[in-house]
């Protein structure tokens, strides 16, 4: 899939947490102990970050001044790129409800998709429900239900494709079921159980969890049926054979 850059604006509602700066402009944890500026993330970058998983330290393109939020950053997920900007659009940036967040994500739509799906799931907001729509409209230049659309077309994408890969699971565990043996009968009611949970956490906007709950449900499958699941012991054989003997070290020669 062809990468492609996806703009979307958020309002933030709160300017926690405080996090600090360090002298070569990377994002630190307020306890750093070598010092650096004051920054102010917000619920927005905080919930994008967190849905991220394993990235790279967020660095500062612009750093916060006398207004400690307002600044930008790069951060960047295997080929994922991301760059928000964080600036005041109404009221001299009195309050934290002030601020808005320019987030542009490099990527596939795929994984723009699953961004936006995590921040809406992390905020239990809608981010485009802004403080001051006129405000909002001229700082972006672009009226409110277009902002909406934007988001939710890659929500909507991204649940769709959860919502694929549930049906994918549920398609084969329908065509096992009177095809197993005993062992299999009990494998199979574990895998109905992760796929009602993957549903479950589907409608919760939860992602990992869907994530989590197929994976197990897969597993769960493929022990299911006797073919298959003879394969898998015997690779788990061989793992367990492969495994590097413990030498205790502490004995004395």
């Amino acid at each position: 899939m062809e990468e492609g850059k996806f703009v979307l604006w958020a309002q933030v509602r709160t300017g926690s947490p405080q996090m600090k700066v360090d002298n070569e402009g990377i994002l630190r944890p307020n306890a750093w102990p070598e010092g650096g500026s004051i920054v102010y993330l917000g619920d927005v970058t905080r919930s994008l970050l967190s849905s991220l998983g394993p990235h790279s330290p967020p660095e500062f393109i612009e750093r916060p001044g006398f207004d400690e939020q307002r600044w930008t950053i790069s951060v960047q997920s295997n080929e994922l790129k991301i760059l928000i900007r964080s600036e005041s659009y109404w009221g001299f940036g009195l309050f934290a409800r002030c601020y808005l967040n320019k987030i542009e994500i490099i990527g596939t739509r795929n994984d723009a998709a699953r961004i936006a799906f995590d921040i809406v799931a992390s905020l239990g907001r809608d981010p485009w429900a802004t403080t001051f729509p006129f405000a909002f409209r001229r700082k972006t230049k672009s009226p409110i239900n277009e902002h909406q659309t934007n988001w939710t077309e890659l929500i909507n994408s991204s649940k769709y494709e959860l919502a694929e890969n549930i049906e994918l699971i549920a398609d084969q565990y329908r065509k096992l079921r009177g095809k197993v043996d005993k062992i299999g009968k009990e494998q199979l009611m574990g895998v109905d159980e992760n796929i009602t949970m993957a549903r479950q956490a589907l409608h919760d906007r939860n992602a990992p969890a869907v994530s989590r709950a197929l994976s197990r449900a897969e597993r769960g499958l493929i022990l299911a049926n006797p073919k298959t699941r003879s394969d898998l012991e015997e690779q788990m054989n061989e793992s367990d054979d492969d495994e590097i003997p413990f030498v205790d070290l502490t004995e004395s020669e």
